[in-house]
Order: structure tokens, then C-alpha cells, then sequence
């Protein structure tokens, strides 16, 4: 089975890895999404996917246009027969994807068709569900609108955040995808059209990361789960931007929203909106994380200062 992998964040690594595990499979080259500036000093840092396919020595495309005709010349030339899709970032138009015999398959981080879109994952954390899973669909022009090959569900725990999420999902998509692709190849799936509730996950923006100390303590602890590690639901401390990566819900909670009402070595708890929450780790600005008792020590926070 000649395919070519199309990725670039570090779920579509978990789903290469897998990918690369199964027999009788060849990837002709990964497609990923052009080096970008980060950091301070603005250097171009690759996509974790580039990262990944260097390590294993496979052939590197970074089109800024994926659908521009001189690279859907390429991809014809290359002869794939099927195209292995794992958040990508760019829509394929029906001239990509009529080049492979068995068509261009997604790797989805839901249960489709809940959280069509580019963030399903922060999503299914923000909207404090107990429940998603991993989709394999084959492609058509829409934004996850294919029908199903594919699904298995995933429980969200407690302790979960984005990156062990992500973590789980991938892991879980690339095993399915192997089980799958086989079975597509042979004529042995039957294609069905998504049934459910339509919703959406269009890209969180940076500045939904700042806590609002007036939302309820539940919405503000998935918010934190939903941005853990990066870039981190933020907080002001004196001036100071203060990352929570940590939080748990504590409901018999009554004082003025980010009031720290108690501080302890477990940590240190603020009121929200509605009911408070305790905060377990804590990332200062240009600091490393560290537990919040080690903050409040260090940052004499004690009980009656407030966040902002």
C-alpha cells in the first residue's frame, strides 16, 4: 500500500508512528506545513511532523499551498494509493483528492460529527465533556463532512488536560487507522453517513486563555485543562502573568470572584463566579512551572489577595 502522509502537529506524530508500524505499508513522503517563526528571537522552528519524519529519513514536502497546481502535479507524479490525513491544517480540493485509488482518509480527534474542525480536542475540554474518541473518514471537500470508516470512544478523565488527551487520541486514532485501512483496501467496510448532533471546533484564539474570574469554578478549571501546558490559561498576580497548567474543582466556595480564600501546602484555593477552585501548579512569566505552594512562597500570596 503506497501512501503519503499528510500532518503537523504532534497528534498526526502519534498517528505516524503507528502508521509506520503496519505491514505491508510504504510512505512515499509526508506533507506538512512550512517552518514558522516562534520564540522571542522569531527563529523558524519545524512542524513536529517535519521533526518526526526526519528522524525516520522520509521524503519532506512543505507546499505553502497544498492545492496549487504544481504540487498537485507532484502528488500525481508520485502515484499515492491512498492519502493518510491527520490534522493538517489545509483543505483538500477534489483535485488532490481524486489522485489516490482509495481516496484521501482523515484521522479525526472526535466523534464526528461533534467538533468538526481544527481544534476538537481543547474543545471536547472546554465544554467539560466525559467522553470522545477518534474518527477515520474519507475526505470529501467539506470541513469533516465525509462519511465514516471508523470510530472507537475515549474517556475524558478527571486529571485529563490537552496534552494527555492529545496523548490518548492519537495513539488510539493511529491504531484504528491500521485496523482500518486494510479492511477499506479490501472492500470490507461499508461507508456510512454521520448521524448525530452537528458542532463545531474552530481554532481557540490565544486571548480565550485569560481567566475571567466571574465565570463559574467548573468552566474556569476545563478552561485551564483545555490550555494546559500550552500556552496556559493566564491570571494577573501583582502585575505578574501567572500560568495555571493545575486546578481542581472546590464547589462550597463563597467570596468575591478571584479572592484567594485559602492558602496551603496542597496548594492555594480563589473563589470564581460561582463556587472556587484549588490550584496545584503554576507557571510565573519567563519562570518555570512549579507547584503553587512554591509560589505563594515565593510570591508571598496569601489569603485575601485577589487575581485578576
Amino acid at each position: 500500500m503506497n501512501i503519503v502522509f499528510m500532518g503537523t502537529s504532534s497528534f498526526a506524530v502519534l498517528v505516524l508512528e503507528e502508521l509506520l508500524k503496519m505491514e505491508d505499508s510504504n510512505i512515499l513522503g509526508v506533507v506538512t506545513t512550512p517552518d514558522r517563526p516562534a520564540g522571542r528571537g522569531r527563529k523558524l522552528h519545524p512542524p513536529p511532523v517535519k521533526e518526526k519524519a526526519e528522524k525516520e529519513g522520509l521524503v519532506i514536502w512543505q507546499p505553502k499551498r497544498v492545492n496549487a497546481q504544481e504540487f498537485v502535479s507532484v502528488l500525481r507524479h508520485v502515484s499515492p494509493e491512498i492519502i493518510v490525513v491527520a490534522a493538517y491544517g489545509q483543505i483538500l480540493r477534489q483535485d488532490l483528492l481524486a489522485i489516490p485509488q482509495w481516496g484521501a482518509v482523515n484521522v479525526h480527534a472526535s466523534l464526528l460529527p461533534s467538533f468538526r474542525g481544527a481544534d476538537p480536542i481543547r474543545w471536547a475540554l472546554l465544554r467539560g465533556e466525559k467522553e470522545t474518541g477518534v474518527t477515520i473518514m474519507l475526505m470529501d471537500e467539506g470541513i469533516d463532512t465525509g462519511p465514516v470508516l471508523a470510530q472507537e470512544k475515549v474517556a475524558i478523565e478527571r486529571d485529563d488536560n490537552y496534552q494527555s488527551l492529545t496523548e490518548k487520541l492519537g495513539r488510539e486514532g493511529g491504531k484504528l487507522l491500521v485496523e482500518t485501512l486494510p479492511r477499506w483496501v479490501r472492500g470490507e467496510i461499508s461507508l456510512r453517513p454521520q448521524e448525530g448532533e452537528v458542532s463545531y471546533a474552530p481554532v481557540l484564539k490565544k486571548e480565550r486563555a485569560k481567566i475571567n474570574w466571574e465565570d463559574k469554578a467548573f468552566d474556569i478549571v476545563n478552561q485551564v485543562r483545555a490550555f494546559s501546558p500550552r500556552p496556559g490559561a493566564y491570571t494577573y498576580y501583582n502585575n505578574t502573568r501567572i500560568k495555571i497548567l493545575k486546578a481542581s474543582l472546590k464547589e462550597e466556595i463563597s467570596a468575591s470572584p478571584g479572592t484567594v480564600v485559602e492558602v496551603s501546602p496542597r496548594g492555594f484555593v480563589v473563589a470564581g463566579g460561582e463556587g472556587g477552585l484549588l490550584v496545584e501548579e503554576v507557571q510565573p512569566e519567563s519562570r518555570r512551572a512549579m507547584s503553587s505552594w512554591e509560589f505563594c512562597c515565593g510570591y508571598h500570596l496569601k489569603k485575601g489577595d485577589k487575581l485578576l
